[in-house]
């Protein structure tokens, strides 16, 4: 249930980041394409990046959750530190010239969050499947 919070606070800010970028390409008038519109590349990159990595949290955070069994507290902390780290970054890349501490530390707190799920799940994994033949 925990992850289920995740998935609906991501998707409500895929939501807002689709919507501004939907509001840029009316204001600029490209509707496909970025063209010249730096503002538009902008957003269209923050919800890019967050398509591009909030399936990764999702399907390892899920996993962690039911198959693992990882504590509730790990799982919202990691949650946690990747929800705000993709609203810094997506404030971050906003601002002009995409230059931002905001944007370093979405990114950071991104990749910190996702290796260590990862390094989890392959640690409970290769456990699993060294004690049980492998899966044969």
């Amino acid at each position: 249930m925990i992850t289920l919070f995740y998935a609906g606070s991501l998707a409500l800010l895929s939501i807002i980041l689709a919507t501004l970028t939907g509001r840029r390409r009316t204001q600029s008038k490209i509707n496909l394409g970025l063209g010249d519109d730096f503002g538009l590349l902008q957003i269209s990159r923050a919800h890019g990046n967050l398509l591009e990595n909030a399936p990764f949290f999702l399907i390892l955070s899920f996993a962690l959750e039911m198959i693992a069994q990882t504590s509730s507290i790990t799982i919202m902390v990691l949650g946690d530190i990747f929800l705000i780290s993709r609203i810094a970054h997506a404030y971050g890349i906003t601002r002009p010239e995409a230059t931002s501490m905001f944007r370093f530390l979405g990114t950071a707190g991104t990749m910190i969050v996702l290796i260590t799920q990862t390094i989890m799940a392959l640690i409970v994994s290769i456990s699993w499947l060294a004690n049980n033949n492998w899966g044969f």
